[in-house]
C-alpha cells in the first residue's frame, strides 16, 4: 500500500457569512471507491468534481469500501495534496457494498446538500453551478437529478442520453414501473435524507428504495433535462442491468410499494413479470431492448 494521509476527521470551518448570522447553503460531493475501480477513470471523475466544476463544492467526502491498489491510493494522494481543507477520505477495513458505504458517508458529509457522483463517471463543469442555483431557488424541493449523456470511450463523442420526467407528478408515474432518477447525477437536501432513512442496503437498488421511500414521505423531487453527468457505457452495462440479484431488490420494492398502496397486486405482478423477462432474455436483446425502450 502506497504511504498515504487520510483525513478522517473533518472539521467544518464557521464562515464570515456564519458569524454575522447569515445563513450561506453549503454542499457536499459523496462518493465511494472500490478496489475493482480503474485509475484512469477516477482520475477523470475527480478532476471533473473540483478543477473542472465552474462553482466548487465546499467539501469531497470519498469513502474507500475495502482496501484499494496502491495506484488508486495514489490517485486519491494526489488529488487530496493540496485542498486538505475540502477533501476527506474515510477507509474502511472491508468492503461492504455501496449503500453501507454511502450510508457512512453521509454520515461524515457536512453540507446542507449532497451531490452523488461516481468513481468512473464525468460531471459536466456547469454541474454544481445548475443544480444549486435551481436548489436555492426551489427550497421546497428535496431532490434534484438530472438526465445523463452515456458514452463509451470519450465524452467527445456522440452520446445517448437518459432523460427522466421533470416534475413530481411525473416522478412518481414513472417509479411505479422504474427507477426515475438518474442515481450519479443527483442533488439531495441533507436534512431530507436523513429524515427518510438514508441509504439502505438492497441489492443493487439502493437509489431505487430511497426515492420510493421519499416520495411516500411526502418529499419534493424534480429533474433538470438538462445532460449534466456522462456515464460510461461500457459492454456490461446492460449486463449489469440483468443481474439476478438485482430481482432479489426489485421483490421488495414491489412489496414495499404495494404495502404504501402506489401500485396494487397486479402491476406489482407485472413488474416482476418484465423484469424476469429481461433478465432471463439474451445479452443482445438485453441491451437492445435498454438502448430502444429503457432510457426515457
Amino acid at each position: 500500500m502506497a504511504d498515504a494521509v487520510y483525513h478522517i476527521v473533518a472539521v467544518w470551518p464557521i464562515t464570515d457569512n456564519e458569524e454575522k448570522g447569515v445563513t450561506e447553503l453549503t454542499y457536499s460531493v459523496l462518493l465511494s471507491v472500490y478496489k475493482r475501480d480503474s485509475v484512469e477513470y477516477l482520475e477523470q471523475a475527480l478532476r471533473s468534481i473540483y478543477e473542472d466544476q465552474i462553482k466548487k463544492p465546499d467539501e469531497i467526502v470519498v469513502v474507500f469500501d475495502g482496501p484499494l491498489t496502491a495506484e488508486l491510493y495514489q490517485v486519491l494522494d494526489a488529488f487530496a495534496a493540496d485542498k486538505q481543507d475540502v477533501v476527506h477520505y474515510y477507509p474502511q477495513e472491508k468492503n461492504q457494498g455501496l449503500g453501507e458505504a454511502l450510508r457512512i458517508g453521509t454520515e461524515h458529509c457536512h453540507g446542507d446538500y449532497i451531490f452523488r457522483m461516481d468513481s468512473d463517471d464525468v460531471s459536466a463543469p456547469r454541474r454544481f453551478l445548475e443544480q444549486s442555483a435551481y436548489m436555492e431557488a426551489h427550497p421546497e424541493v428535496d431532490v434534484l437529478g438530472t438526465d445523463i449523456a452515456e458514452f463509451v470511450h470519450s465524452v467527445e463523442e456522440d452520446k445517448r442520453v437518459r432523460s427522466c420526467p421533470a416534475t413530481h407528478a411525473g416522478i412518481v408515474k414513472m417509479a411505479k414501473r422504474r427507477c426515475p432518477m438518474n442515481h450519479v447525477s443527483v442533488c439531495i437536501k441533507r436534512e431530507a435524507l436523513l429524515a427518510c432513512g438514508g441509504y439502505q442496503e438492497i441489492p443493487l437498488l439502493e437509489d431505487y428504495y430511497l426515492w420510493l421511500r421519499m416520495i411516500v414521505a411526502d418529499r419534493k423531487l424534480a429533474n433538470l433535462n438538462q445532460p449534466l453527468v456522462f456515464v460510461r457505457n461500457g459492454t456490461d452495462f446492460s449486463q449489469k442491468r440483468g443481474s439476478k440479484l438485482r430481482m432479489q431488490g426489485w421483490s421488495i420494492l414491489q412489496d414495499y410499494m404495494v404495502e404504501h398502496k402506489l401500485i396494487g397486486r397486479f402491476q406489482a405482478f407485472m413488474n416482476m413479470v418484465y423484469i424476469n423477462g429481461f433478465v432471463y432474455c439474451p445479452a443482445c436483446i438485453r441491451r437492445f431492448a435498454y438502448n430502444r425502450f429503457l432510457r426515457g
